[in-house]
């Protein structure tokens, strides 16, 4: 009897272990969701109070500008917070400061020329000082990331949902109280921006807690690791922006511009599933690549799968309502006069088309995490952009918006079918 005590004592201990780390895989995903939430929030307000506030005129010079930044900011995503979220989330030899400091570096030095890239149009556009604000705002943008990246890697989503919200929630704030006294412009729009980010990045190192200490010969091995990480996932991001602004701009050239405001009607309906897509990358990359190094690759597997069963159960009650009731919430949404709900079978379209890029999407975070195959998801991408182009220059000639969506759907499907295969060919 005492042997079977003794047995059943580690046994127990293993149990409540496991169930721990269940507990806390859950806890995850929960805040990562909340995190995104409120990066969401902040941004849909934010958009929202310009579009009341400010002219038609420099709401576009905004839209524009803003635009460019977030184009410019994928190279830093690519090349240095994903290299930066995979290793740190598998990293356990003491190098973690050297690490993180490397890729606040790094994003200086590939900030700085971004930086001037972006202030030669700014300045065509509204003058010097609308480029200064605009290119210090991208700096500050992109090192707030990279902390912001760092909490992630560590799967610190509650400390990063505080950040986000000053971050975020303070941006539309602070833009709420210069319309109320008239005094939103293009400049101080980006200025808030650069500030409420700078503010956001200080808070999240001292969050962080690194040792300043770094040598010139550390950054130029890091980047050099950085750059064989995220050469292929550089290539693949963009190539999945320009597919992304294929649809409202092959609308808006071939059919006018109704066209391309349709799909940016019932776009924006689906916009409430940003908060529960975008999160699924900020945890499943970070999680599944420490579940791979700790546990192998059916860990690596299981995990990513727990996080995308859990988003897929939170999208599933508004994905049937979108399907079952696209002309009320087309009216809920605008009003019952709106031409928008005449719009109701490419709601339903583009929702089975967002489901279907649910998957390839999730499946796509969990090979990034994996890393052997980012040279063959570029392929694909690269074959799928090229394919996508011809097909959706006819479709969209031949059905308007409905040929976009069907030829967006198209692209999503052989997508997800090619990473499927790809990650067939990953065995250990």
């Amino acid at each position: 009897m005492e042997a079977d005590t003794r047995i059943a004592t580690p046994v127990a201990r293993l149990w409540l272990k496991s169930l721990r780390r269940e507990r806390s895989h859950e806890l995850q995903g929960f805040w990562a969701i909340a995190d995104q939430g409120v990066v969401s929030l902040g941004n849909f307000l934010t958009t929202i109070i310009l579009a009341r506030s400010v002219s038609p005129t420099n709401y576009g010079i905004w839209t524009v500008i803003l635009g460019a930044i977030l184009f410019l900011n994928v190279l830093p995503a690519s090349l240095i917070t994903y290299p930066l979220s995979v290793r740190l989330a598998s990293r356990d030899d003491g190098s973690e400061g050297q690490l993180i400091l490397a890729a606040l570096a790094l994003t200086g030095l590939l900030g700085l020329p971004q930086a001037l890239l972006l202030f030669v149009p700014a300045a065509l556009i509204g003058g010097y000082a609308l480029a200064f604000w605009a290119s210090l705002g991208l700096l500050l943008w992109q090192l707030q990331e990279t902390t912001r990246r760092v909490l992630m890697a560590r799967l610190a989503f509650r400390a990063a949902l505080f950040t986000d919200a000053i971050s975020y929630l303070g941006q539309a704030g602070l833009f709420w109280l210069l319309a109320r006294n008239g005094r939103l412009s293009p400049e101080t729009e980006f200025a808030v921006l650069g500030m409420t980010c700078g503010v956001s990045a200080i808070a999240q190192l001292l969050l962080i807690r690194v040792q300043l200490r770094l040598r010139l010969a550390n950054v130029q091995d890091w980047s050099r690791t950085f750059w064989a990480t995220g050469r292929w996932i550089l290539g693949t991001n963009l190539l999945t922006n320009f597919s992304i602004q294929a649809g409202p701009w092959a609308l808006f050239l071939l059919r006018g511009p109704a066209e391309a405001a349709g799909f940016q009607a019932i776009s924006n309906l689906l916009g409430v599933s940003h908060p529960i897509m975008l999160s699924l990358g900020n945890i499943v990359v970070p999680a599944t690549a420490r579940a791979r190094v700790q546990d192998g690759l059916r860990a690596a597997r299981r995990v990513a799968l727990r996080h995308v069963t859990q988003g897929g159960l939170l999208l599933l009650p508004y994905v049937a309502a979108l399907l079952i009731f696209p002309r009320r919430l087309l009216g809920l949404f605008y009003s019952s006069s709106s031409p928008y709900l005449l719009l109701d079978y490419p709601l339903r379209l583009l929702t089975l088309v967002y489901v279907v890029n649910y998957f390839s999407i999730t499946l796509r975070f969990l090979l990034n995490a994996l890393e052997e195959k980012n040279r063959a998801q570029f392929v694909v991408e690269l074959c799928g952009s090229l394919s996508l182009g011809g097909v959706l220059v006819l479709l969209v000639l031949w059905s308007g918006l409905s040929g976009a969506i069907l030829a967006a759907g198209l692209w999503a499907v052989a997508r997800l079918t090619s990473n499927l295969l790809i990650l067939r060919q990953v065995k250990t």
